[in-house]
């Protein structure tokens, strides 16, 4: 019987670098969704924003400037104004900051999906 880490190590073992930022866009918004779950447990909310944090920075520092131009540098600027919120909300213990990070975050994981599978299309 196989464990759900397992089974999300294989999804991510074989997912195409497309689906890999889908997958991080995914795990940001869990945390946040997480973190509100659990906001009358600081300790929990503190991991989840934690996490979420760690998944922005990781899809920050992947953006590849020189190919990505403008758009890496938006979503660069982005990625860190929304890493800001999240370790306010969680100093502030101010539940209504992460509403903005959360919409944001959705409308780059939509447009990313469309453009991705876009693509996908494309190449077919």
């Amino acid at each position: 019987m196989y464990s759900q880490q397992h089974y999300l190590a294989q999804q991510v073992e074989t997912a195409s670098p497309a689906q890999l930022v889908t997958m991080l866009y995914d795990g940001a918004l869990a945390a946040i969704t997480r973190a509100r779950m659990k906001w009358d447990q600081p300790l929990e909310v503190n991991r989840e924003l934690q996490r979420a944090q760690r998944i922005l920075t990781e899809l920050r520092v992947t953006l590849d400037y020189e190919r990505g131009g403008e758009i890496a540098g938006n979503l660069g600027s982005l990625y860190v104004w929304m890493i800001d919120e999240l370790i306010a909300a969680n100093l502030d213990k101010d539940a209504d900051r992460l509403d903005p990070v959360e919409r944001t975050l959705k409308e780059i994981r939509a447009a990313w999906v469309e453009a991705t599978h876009g693509n996908q299309a494309a190449a077919s």
